[in-house]
């Protein structure tokens, strides 16, 4: 949701600066991000890593440098 339309911040952004900077950037709220590592993935022929299983290894790490941290 928008707490502000966008052609409201363009009126207010002629005398706030940051709320025309937010007008500029305003299309990132309002539409999906869709990544594509095809490129990547032809060029390095590397394995994608799910998600779900970065976060398990990123978690388990910082677990393990806490651990010998102390």
């Amino acid at each position: 949701y928008r707490i502000l339309p966008v052609w409201l911040m363009g009126v207010i952004g002629v005398f706030v600066p940051i709320v025309r900077e937010l007008k500029e950037m305003a299309y990132q709220y309002d539409r999906d991000y869709f990544f594509d590592s095809g490129k990547f993935d032809r060029q390095f022929k590397l394995p994608a890593t799910p998600a779900k299983e970065a976060v398990r290894q990123t978690v388990a790490h910082l677990q393990q440098e806490a651990a010998t941290a102390e």
